[in-house]
């Protein structure tokens, strides 16, 4: 998704929660542009006023900015996403008419097609009054347009909130009412809007890496990865009941994991393995492969149990010796999900990553195994291998 974000009158793409919003969707892997538009300044504006003879905030210079500036970094095949504050949202009307842009949807905050005059202010309707207009072709805009979401307040010192909702009606936006955040800015000290964020991710399609990584931010407050990372989390193994509710729950198209009886680390009865064991009914393609650490261990009552409740639930159920493998990989305790997901899990540490080349590596760990197991389909095929492997 190429996110585009706009500011308003007198604005600036660093100022209140522009910056962090657009951290937040750049460590999601989002394209996003923040440029700044031509300003007046507010103080020299303010000390001139009649004097004054600059005008360099217009629609004209603006729609030139856009044209020059941002056009040329949208590519036809663009999914994008505007995300425009206080004058931004008008402007983009006047830029979506005039150029022919196809938007996935738009998140409009404190929007107006025009504000009463104040004379406390009289510098915002300086700035702003070459852009006041109504006479929208909103047919067309809808059309470019399909979906956007209005936020408003109820205590806005510039906006009535009664502009804000006509500007929604117009557009047949959702609007949302964020209650006394005054002109949802710096001056009501915004600098983090987790709502617009939210919005934001709704639009997209997430990697499971991705989605989790957002998701231990949120529960821990704290930044569990940076660009530097290269897209790997460690946990400890305390934590991976927690990794594995938030997977499964998520789980799309398929999961394929080994289960290394050499590791201590699972217990058939956990949460783990019972929202496994969810996915699997919805999703109807989940394998697990029984990785045999010692022959005696096909015997043991967990492994037992583990292949009774994998079968009631629908996963595919295989059986493989490390014997035959163990010179072939370099990981033996691991997950794939959706394919796009790798879990490798070790006594101490468990490793997630989205790397493409360790998914393409783990492909390869999944055919090695995958040529040597034999399917299980109930408790007589596990008595049938174990004589098999015995002659």
């Amino acid at each position: 998704m190429k996110f585009i974000i706009l500011h308003g009158s007198f604005g600036s793409p660093e100022g209140g929660w522009f910056p962090e919003l657009k951290e937040k969707l750049i460590l999601l892997k989002q394209d996003v542009v923040s440029l700044q538009f031509p300003i007046d300044n507010w103080s020299e504006l303010t000390e001139q006023r009649d004097k004054y003879s600059k005008n360099i905030q217009t629609l004209s210079n603006w729609l030139n900015f856009f044209e020059q500036k941002i056009l040329p970094r949208i590519k036809p095949d663009d999914k994008i996403c505007v995300v425009a504050h206080s004058l931004g949202p008008l402007f983009f009307l006047h830029a979506l008419s005039q150029f022919d842009i196809k938007l996935d949807s738009a998140i409009f905050i404190s929007p107006f097609f025009d504000v009463p005059f104040s004379e406390k202010n009289w510098q915002i309707d300086y700035v702003n009054k070459s852009f006041y207009f109504q006479n929208f072709n909103f047919k067309l805009l809808r059309e470019r347009m399909p979906i956007s979401y209005v936020l408003y307040s109820d205590n806005d010192p510039y906006v009535p909130k009664e502009g804000s909702i006509l500007f929604g009606e117009k557009l047949q936006s959702s609007t949302i009412l964020v209650r006394k955040a005054g002109h949802m800015n710096s001056e009501v000290d915004l600098i983090e809007f987790p709502l617009v964020y939210e919005l934001c991710k709704t639009r997209l399609d997430l990697s499971w890496y991705q989605k989790f990584t957002d998701h231990r931010k949120e529960i821990f407050a704290i930044d569990y990865i940076n660009r530097n990372t290269e897209e790997v989390i460690y946990l400890k193994p305390k934590e991976v009941e927690q990794e594995g509710v938030f997977k499964f729950r998520n789980l799309k198209h398929s999961g394929f994991c080994t289960l290394f009886t050499k590791i201590k680390l699972w217990n058939t009865q956990s949460k783990y393995m019972e929202e496994n064991r969810n996915a699997a009914k919805r999703i109807n393609n989940m394998i697990r492969v029984m990785l045999i650490y010692k022959e005696n261990d096909l015997k043991k009552q967990v492994v037992l149990d583990q292949i009774k409740k994998d079968l009631n639930a629908g996963i595919q159920v295989y059986i493989c010796q490390y014997k035959d493998v163990k010179s072939k990989m370099k990981e033996y305790d691991f997950g794939l999900w959706d394919e796009e997901y790798l879990c490798v899990v070790h006594d101490d540490e468990v490793k997630l990553s989205s790397r493409k080349k360790d998914i393409t590596e783990a492909k390869k760990w999944k055919a090695i195994v995958m040529k040597h197991a034999v399917k299980i389909n109930n408790y007589a095929d596990i008595e049938q291998y174990q004589k098999k492997i015995k002659e």
